[in-house]
């Protein structure tokens, strides 16, 4: 008879946790909208990465820094995906929106893919702040594809205020659309400055 009270005991015990059970919100990184009939197949030849981003972000949770030495991780907001690939194809979708262009690889590309421009970036930074801001930090370089000679290297910073609150308990999905929002916004000033680069060094 203890035995069968155990477990029913166990068992509205495991009832009672699924019930409690918190449904994970995924989020991404938003590309720009692109330009109709703005796209070239003669446009410059890029590619993109690799991209470097450090430890702390290589995670599904999304991470917020709570002071200068103190990390946050959200366990039900999540990424939608790896945030590497996921940066990777927003900063290339952004750059073929701004170069017009439709050449454009993904790192690792195959050794015949006709590139003139090759994009590494070493990221040090991104993620909100302890102010309610976004921060997206990167050491950034342009390449040249046929010798391998390095044409500009560039240390960047930029941050947006438009996520300025910080994730509270009561709409924390709310909270962390508008930090996703803010990012993507970070990570389309630095595809405008590559691509401003880029158009100087094609002069």
């Amino acid at each position: 008879m203890r035995t069968i009270h155990a477990f029913l005991l166990l068992a509205v015990i495991s009832l009672a946790g699924c019930g409690t059970d918190k449904p994970t919100r995924l989020y991404v990184l938003t590309p720009l909208a692109p330009k109709p009939a703005s796209v070239s197949t003669e446009g410059v030849a890029i590619g993109v990465g690799p991209i470097t981003l450090p430890k702390y972000l290589d995670r599904p949770q999304m991470v917020t820094s709570v002071s200068s030495n103190q990390m946050s991780q959200a366990n039900f907001d999540q990424w939608g995906g790896d945030l590497n690939d996921n940066m990777t194809r927003v900063l290339a979708d952004n750059l073929a929106n701004l170069l017009a262009t439709d050449r454009v690889s993904l790192y690792p590309w195959k050794d015949r893919a006709p590139i003139q421009f090759q994009i590494t970036l070493d990221v040090t930074r991104f993620e909100q702040v302890a102010d309610g801001s976004t921060v997206l930090s990167a050491f950034w370089s342009l390449v040249d594809a046929k010798d391998g000679s390095v044409l500009l290297m560039q240390r960047s910073t930029y941050q947006d205020a438009g996520s300025a609150q910080t994730v509270s308990a009561e709409q924390p999905g709310r909270a962390y659309d508008a930090v996703a929002s803010a990012m993507s916004r970070d990570l389309e000033k630095l595809s405008r400055d590559i691509a401003n680069a880029i158009t100087s060094l094609k002069k």
